[in-house]
């Protein structure tokens, strides 16, 4: 399925390069400085687990855990073309969900957790992603650019639970808690594309791809995002956008390994600057 999607990037890119030769030229594919300020609604699903001092946790899911769907987060990208067909971008998202479930529990385990019975579990389930990428445009034109580079996504994780219930081994009755808080840096292979369909109106995307064992991380990473802006004037824009992660992630450090299955995906909203 990633394969299929990076073929269906490429390649929609790339024919719409071909046949754009001429017409109008977009501010998008000229300015040096591009700033977004915006608000973004991610919605995480899928599985995370912590293990112990090699003792297995149960497999946690955001549904088992009612994780509120998506919230109202600031959204940030800044792009500098400090020549004709050379770029650095820098881009934040994040989001910050909370869930709540009251349910019987046959056996529930989470890092220092143990427990069982009627339970009540709050979760706070926080991520940001920090995106640093260099690209270089080999095909630019009037109309249109396609390019790859690379970068690093940085993915801050703040995890928290508190059950509250029977403790096993010890009662009912008793509040125990335990988190996640980690920050991973994801080296990536980019490619990115913009197509101006008039002087006013552009689309832009691009993918990040990683997959690598190295030091105490492990797994693959595929980001994709795509954007359509409006130029109100020449130098002030607005533009909706959409975005998806979807992560495989091992990291394995001293006594304690936290693994996530994740993807993450919603729309942004933003106002636009460039000069």
């Amino acid at each position: 399925m990633k394969q299929q999607l990076l073929g269906l990037f490429f390649g929609s890119i790339l024919s719409t390069t071909v046949y754009a030769a001429g017409g109008a030229v977009n501010p998008i594919l000229d300015d040096s400085f591009t700033f977004k300020l915006g608000a973004s609604w991610l919605e995480a699903e899928g599985t995370f687990s912590s293990t112990r001092d090699g003792e297995p946790t149960d497999k946690l899911s955001t549904g088992d855990l009612n994780i509120d769907d998506s919230n109202t987060q600031p959204a940030f990208a800044f792009r500098w073309r400090f020549a004709d067909r050379w770029r650095l971008t820098f881009d934040y998202l994040g989001l910050d969900n909370d869930g709540n479930v009251r349910k019987e529990f046959d056996d529930f385990e989470f890092g220092n957790i143990k427990a069982s019975g009627f339970l009540a579990v709050d979760t706070e389930f926080k991520t940001d992603f920090y995106i640093a990428q260099a690209g270089y445009s080999f095909l630019k034109n009037e109309r249109a650019e396609l390019g790859i580079g690379g970068g690093v996504h940085v993915v801050r994780f703040d995890t928290k639970l508190k059950v509250s219930g029977g403790i096993t081994g010890i009662g009912s009755g008793i509040v125990q808690a335990d988190s996640v808080n980690l920050t991973a840096p994801l080296p990536n292979l980019l490619g990115f594309g913009t197509y101006a369909f008039t002087p006013k109106l552009s689309v832009d995307g691009s993918v990040g791809w990683f997959s690598l064992d190295y030091s105490d991380y492990s797994g693959d990473l595929l980001a994709l995002s795509a954007n359509l802006d409006y130029r109100v004037t020449k130098h002030i824009g607005v533009g909706v956008g959409y975005n998806y992660f979807d992560m495989d992630l091992t990291i394995d450090k001293s006594n304690r390994k936290d693994k996530y299955e994740l993807d993450y995906k919603g729309p942004v909203i933003y106002v636009s600057a460039g000069f």
